[in-house]
This record gives structure tokens, sequence and C-alpha cells, in this order.
């Protein structure tokens, strides 16, 4: 009498049903991650990684650039303040030579102060500031420091008749106002009454 086939072994059969599933996972993969979808990401990846160099190296320039516009700006700021510095010195010597007292002081010393004058007014001009006339003006308040007014039937209103400092420009644009008299309109005063007259 034939034996009945005996039974497989547990073992037989747990390593065939593991074959089986990793060849249908095997399967699963390669139709999930192919060669082309692995290509796609990878090119994504990159226009990102392009988008941010991109942007990064915009940065940099734009930072460079601001700093070298403040470094810049700075400078001229220095420049300024040290020739304004002499612009004050000229000033001076300017006012002094227009001094009465000035009149019997021998001619030879004030030819020299003169020309020490106009050297330093040369210099100041080598370096772009350029000293600009008010007198007959229309008062600006970006290019006029009114100190004084007085009333005036000879001007109009407004019309810069004094220059008590001068200003400069440095490019055409006001480093110092000028420092200016201003004429206004004269006030009309009413008539004074008599004594005679009724309140």
């Amino acid at each position: 009498m034939p034996e009945p086939d005996s039974p497989q072994p547990e073992d037989d059969r747990q390593q065939e049903g593991r074959a089986e599933n990793q060849q249908t996972t095997g399967a699963g993969e390669d139709a999930e991650v192919s060669p082309d979808s692995e290509l796609a990401e990878a090119l994504r990846e990159k226009e990102q990684f392009k988008r941010l160099a991109q942007r990064a190296q915009a940065d940099l320039v734009n930072y460079r650039r601001r700093i070298e516009a403040e470094q810049e700006s700075s400078r001229l700021r220095n420049q300024q303040r040290i020739v304004l510095r002499f612009a004050d010195v000229i000033d001076q010597l300017e006012t002094a030579l227009k001094s009465d007292t000035l009149k019997d002081t021998d001619a030879s010393w004030l030819e020299g102060i003169t020309a020490i004058q106009k050297n330093f007014a040369n210099a100041i001009a080598a370096e772009g500031f350029e000293r600009f006339a008010s007198v007959g003006e229309d008062f600006d308040p970006r290019k006029h420091e009114a100190l004084m007014s007085s009333p005036s039937t000879d001007h109009k209103p407004n019309t810069v008749i004094k220059e008590l400092r001068p200003g400069y420009l440095q490019y055409n644009e006001v480093v110092r106002p000028a420092q200016v008299e201003i004429a206004i309109e004269p006030s009309v005063e009413p008539p004074s009454k008599s004594q005679g007259d009724p309140e």
C-alpha cells in the first residue's frame, strides 16, 4: 500500500513564501522607482540648488554694492567736514581783510594775507567745493539759512538782500547753506487817532 505523500516541512514552505514575496516586492519597487523618475528628481534638485546659488550670488553682489556705497558716503562726509573747516578760515580771512582797521597796515603784508586766502579758496575748489552767490535770489530753504529779516520797499518779500556767510556746493549738492538776510514786506501801521477824535 503506497504511503501517502509526507507533508512538506514547515521550513521549506516558509522559504518558498519568502521567495515569492521578494519577487513580488522587487517587481513593485522596480515599478515605483524607474530610472526616468530618478533622473527627473535629480534634475529638479539641480534646478533648486541652481536657484539657491543664483539668489545667494545676487545677495552677495547687493551686499557688496551697499557696503561700497556706505563707504563712499562716509568718505564724502569726512571730506566735507574737513573742507568746511577750511571754508570757515577763508570766511574769517575775508572778514579781516575787509576791516577798516587795516587801512594803515603795510601793503605787502596785506597782499600776503590776500594770497593765503586765495590759496585756501583754490584748494577747496580743487576738491569740488563751489561757492554760490545768494544776493538778489529768492530765499530757498535748501540753500539759505535766514538769520535776519528787514522791511524793504526796494525788494520783493523773501528776496536775499545780504549774505552774512557764503554757502558752498559740492557736485551741485548744498553742503553748507548760506546765512542770509531777507527782505520782508513793510508793515502798514494804522493812522494814529488824534485826541479830539471820538472813541
